[in-house]
């Protein structure tokens, strides 16, 4: 494996990668290059590393494999603080073998520069704060998606969105943060269980989708891959989907 040693280098073997471009951070974390996958080290609140072709999201299992050898291999899984490694979903078992990763989870990761159509329902939307609404935001999204793992009250937020039913009681919420290169990611996008199929999410996500690309030029979101119904509303929405991870843990 060869060391890329500058943003530039990055981006030519990237070939204009979306994921690349508003996901890998721009002062450059360690980078490592096969001429078929890449290593990337990846900071943040899961430290651990990326498998990954640069150019495009698919790779035969043949092309994987040499990379996730050199990791397992190279130590750098034992320093500390290195808690999972990202892979492509098709081949999570290889990632699993190889690597000797334990459980974890199956995520897509989608972007678009394409404002979504006005949903006239946004006309309902208020605006909520992460700290002042942030104990409200919690207890909703908790009591209606047990697997929502979005920071709620840290400031980590930029902003939400959120529907009210006319007793005020919240019925949808969604906001978004920041990927490490600064654009906007969606998150904590959570619709009342009772009021589901009525498009609800779709209206926030719209809203917040348009309000991120006249500010950025773009906005990004990840979603777990048995969510078939979120995948329908984000594609309509405009979003493509540019990777598809297998994220394992590390054993302890």
């Amino acid at each position: 494996m060869d060391r890329i040693t500058s943003r530039d280098q990055l981006a030519r073997l990237a070939n204009g990668d979306p994921w690349v471009r508003w996901v890998v951070p721009p002062e450059l974390p360690p980078v490592w290059f096969d001429g078929q996958v890449a290593v990337i080290q990846r900071g943040g609140q899961r430290p651990g590393f990326w498998v990954t072709p640069l150019d495009r999201a698919e790779v035969a299992a043949e092309q994987l494999r040499p990379g996730l050898e050199w990791l397992a291999a190279s130590g750098l899984l034992e320093q500390p603080g290195v808690t999972a490694v990202s892979g492509p979903l098709p081949h999570a078992a290889l990632l699993e073998s190889v690597l000797g990763l334990t459980d974890g989870g199956d995520w897509e990761w989608m972007w678009t520069d394409t404002a979504p159509p006005v949903d006239p329902r946004e006309a309902d939307i208020v605006e909520l704060d992460d700290r002042d609404d942030g104990p409200e935001i919690e207890a909703f999204s908790r009591a209606n998606n047990p697997r929502v793992w979005t920071e709620i009250g840290t400031g980590r937020m930029q902003g939400w969105l959120g529907l009210r039913e006319e007793t005020g009681a919240l019925i949808a919420v969604g906001g978004a943060e920041r990927e490490a290169t600064g654009v906007p990611h969606l998150a904590g996008i959570v619709t009342a269980v009772n009021r589901r199929r009525e498009g609800l999410g779709s209206v926030i996500s719209a809203a917040l989708t348009r309000r991120a690309i006249a500010e950025d030029g773009v906005c990004t979101l990840g979603m777990f891959s048995d969510n078939d119904t979120a995948r329908r509303v984000y594609h309509r929405l405009g979003y493509r989907t540019a990777r598809s991870w297998a994220s394992r843990r590390l054993p302890t």
